[in-house]
């Protein structure tokens, strides 16, 4: 019978079923009755069929396609949290520590030309490799600073490139309303690798099995599901192939990325919405971009780079150790807590950036960041508060409460760094905010290191960046928008504006 094809959701999509597809659409009436449905209207029998599944549920596949790049932040923050104070490795030199953040500064300027060029699929499958070498060598030279030093190196460079690859990937695979949890992968999974190092230097580092031993079966053991996972469930973003005039696969993209697979009406409206993106950023140059750029690069240097540097630190390592050593003795609960309390805020975010939104959620939280901060610089301001154990306490309480904060504020960066910049500067100007961050780490540990006064200079320290942040925060009171539920267009020139008093 004429007109009968039928396509099933279910199975792959192919350049046929788009095709059948795009005929039966095209044919279709556009008021159609629930109770009365014909059999060639399939993207409609889809809907109704699954109405009652979650809006998640639906999007999964697009989370599913970034777990690749999960595995390798994982991976990297399991080195952050060594080159910040969790680590038992006696290093000889500072380069041990510094030599995470350049390798991530290398992988940033070499992610600009790769994610030009390269599939996102082949990106996050050879950056899986450095990161299974890595775990390699930390196994075979476990005490070796050298081949440690390489190793981090290589693990570095591999989070760069994917940083960069990551943000851009996950800000067009993902529809409006999932979009923000989908970016917010990225710290979240850093804080879950940070907590992996923290409990495991707190409950055996002084065993004979060195925490690098343990680093590099994780990074083996995370290199190879990245591995895996980039070339099984990574897809391409619908906007790669649009650029290249290849509507058909980008059609075949967005109909994978929703759950049930297959072409249906609202496939049709993300692949327009793309166009609709595209076209918009299409209208600049190269150099208009970058200048349409200025304002929301330095708010994001400002929020991400300096923010997120000032709610993990070697300072606040630091501090954590001396206030729960000088109080509670040798007690190893108060660092699992520590780092425990940064993923349940990470993990809170992860539900919360798509329905309540980023800026109210965030700027509450950067601002008790920057209230607890000052009474620790308070009480190290005295030599001899370091001999009381009851102020020591509270040290340490206030360094957990940090942790929890800074959970809850970090994820909110990344879906603002997936959001910012237009299409054509987005890949430099990311890396130009990551290489930023990773810059005032290193500032941060070569002026500790270099400090003969310890005590002094965390007093410095703590002082300095509470009142930064408080500072910043009446700033990002005013400039930052809410960004949640609205197209990646509309959040692009929300930020753009200079000022946006809105609080949604």
């Amino acid at each position: 019978m004429e007109g009968s094809t039928i396509v099933n959701a279910n199975a792959p999509a192919t350049a046929d079923t788009i095709a059948t597809s795009t005929t039966i659409a095209t044919s279709a009436t556009t008021s159609i009755s629930t109770t009365t449905i014909n059999t060639t209207e399939t993207p409609v029998i889809i809907t109704n069929a699954n109405k009652h599944k979650s809006v998640n549920w639906r999007n999964q596949p697009q989370s599913i396609a970034l777990v690749s790049g999960a595995l390798i932040f994982l991976a990297a923050g399991l080195n952050l949290a060594q080159s910040l104070g969790w680590n038992e490795f006696e290093a000889t030199s500072i380069h041990f520590y510094l030599s995470w953040f350049i390798g991530s500064i290398i992988g940033c300027i070499l992610s600009i030309p790769l994610v030009l060029l390269i599939a996102k699929k082949y990106i996050m499958a050879s950056c899986s490799c450095l990161i299974l070498i890595d775990g390699i060598i930390s196994v075979s030279a476990p005490e070796s600073e050298v081949a440690l030093i390489a190793a981090r190196y290589l693990n570095g460079i591999a989070v760069g490139v994917v940083t960069i690859t990551f943000l851009i990937h996950a800000s067009e695979v993902a529809v409006k309303s999932y979009r923000g949890s989908c970016l917010a992968m990225e710290q979240y999974a850093i804080s879950f690798g940070i907590i992996i190092q923290v409990i495991y230097i707190s409950l055996w580092g002084e065993v004979d099995f060195p925490s690098n031993i343990l680093r590099g079966i994780f990074d083996i053991l995370f290199g190879l599901l990245a591995f895996i996972s980039a070339l099984i469930f990574t897809i391409e973003s619908p906007v790669y192939y649009l650029r290249q005039g290849n509507e058909t696969m980008a059609l075949d993209c967005l109909a994978r990325l929703e759950r049930p697979k297959g072409i249906k009406t609202t496939t049709y409206a993300l692949l327009e919405e793309h166009k609709s993106y595209l076209r918009e950023n299409e209208k600049y140059d190269i150099v208009e971009s970058f200048k349409l750029s200025l304002v929301p690069l330095v708010k994001l240097i400002l929020y991400r780079s300096l923010m997120l540097t000032f709610g993990f630190s070697l300072p606040l390592t630091i501090a954590v150790k001396m206030g729960a050593l000088l109080s509670l003795g040798p007690e190893s609960w108060p660092f699992i807590v520590y780092a425990a309390l940064r993923v349940f805020g990470s993990l809170i975010t992860l539900f919360t950036v798509d329905t309540l939104g980023r800026k109210i959620i965030s700027l509450l939280s950067l601002i008790l960041i920057g209230a607890l901060l000052i009474p620790i610089g308070i009480f190290f301001s005295n030599h001899y508060n370091v001999l009381d154990k009851q102020k020591m306490a509270i040290v340490c309480t206030l360094s957990l409460l940090i942790q929890f904060f800074a959970g809850i504020f970090a994820p909110n960066t990344s879906a603002y760094m997936g959001e910012a910049f237009p299409l054509d500067v987005k890949p430099y100007l990311l890396a130009v905010c990551v290489i930023a961050e990773h810059l005032i780490n290193i500032i941060i540990i070569s002026a500790l290191t270099t400090k003969t006064t310890t005590i002094d200079s965390l007093s410095q320290y703590f002082l300095t960046a509470g009142i930064v942040i408080i500072f910043l925060f009446l700033l990002f009171c005013a400039v930052m928008p809410e960004t949640r539920k609205t197209s990646l267009s509309q959040a692009q020139s929300r930020l753009q504006k200079l000022l946006y008093l809105k609080l949604y």
